[in-house]
């Protein structure tokens, strides 16, 4: 299983984005391998372009299976956030989300290097799609 950061959604659903994330992307969707969060729902609909696109992103995203966010998922971003050294690199919050929920789940599939850094250090499954 994937869990589609929305660094990739992003360049998916760019007209001009990465042909390389794109069919990475649809491979992952094609063998319904997708999962995702609630915390990659709301940074994608967020900055959905007209309320036309957010519904029908709503839709899909809803579709595909759920992550939940519980207090296993929380409490494990807190740890790594704690154990991060903020001189090396700060991760946000947000990613820790991510790292956390898919933390012996699924592979997080990003364009963001923040995942790579939480593979080296807690084990993460992580696939840079650049």
């Amino acid at each position: 299983m994937f869990l589609i950061d929305s660094s990739a959604w992003i360049e998916y659903f760019r007209p001009k984005g990465s042909l390389s994330v794109k069919e990475r992307v649809r491979e992952i969707l094609k063998k319904e391998e997708a999962i995702t969060c609630g915390i990659v729902t709301i940074e994608l609909l967020r900055g959905a372009k007209d309320q036309i696109f957010f519904e029908s992103l709503k839709e899909y995203l809803l579709a595909l299976p759920q992550i939940p966010l519980d207090e296993v998922v929380l409490l494990k971003a807190a740890e790594w956030g704690f154990l991060l050294d903020p001189k090396v690199k700060k991760i946000p919050t947000t990613d820790l989300i991510i790292g956390a929920s898919a933390y012996n789940r699924a592979t997080v599939l990003h364009c963001d290097s923040d995942f790579e850094l939480l593979a080296n250090r807690f084990g993460l499954a992580q696939e840079n799609c650049r």
